[in-house]
């Protein structure tokens, strides 16, 4: 029993390990809108689980650290975004 628990642990452990490991850190930028959306997308993202280890720098627009899968930050950089020029 004990055996077959230590097994079963390791085997998460390892599934954990082999899926973060395609995760990478970078820097998203923001969008210069009020309510911006890449920053709303990024918080959603935090809340399923599908960012992690996220750092707002204040700037204008804000600077994103993050740390995502390559679907995750595609996803976030498809995002349309306006510059403080478009305001």
């Amino acid at each position: 029993m004990m055996r077959n628990m230590i097994a079963i642990a390791l085997l998460i452990t390892m599934q954990a390990c082999s899926a973060s490991d395609s995760w990478e850190r970078v820097m998203i930028r923001g969008s210069a809108e009020a309510n911006d959306p890449v920053l709303k997308q990024v918080r959603e993202f935090e809340k399923t689980g599908q960012v992690k280890d996220v750092t707002v720098l204040e700037s204008f627009p804000v600077q994103i650290w993050l740390t995502a899968s390559k679907d995750t930050i595609e996803a976030l950089q498809k995002i349309p975004r306006k510059t403080a020029t478009d305001q």
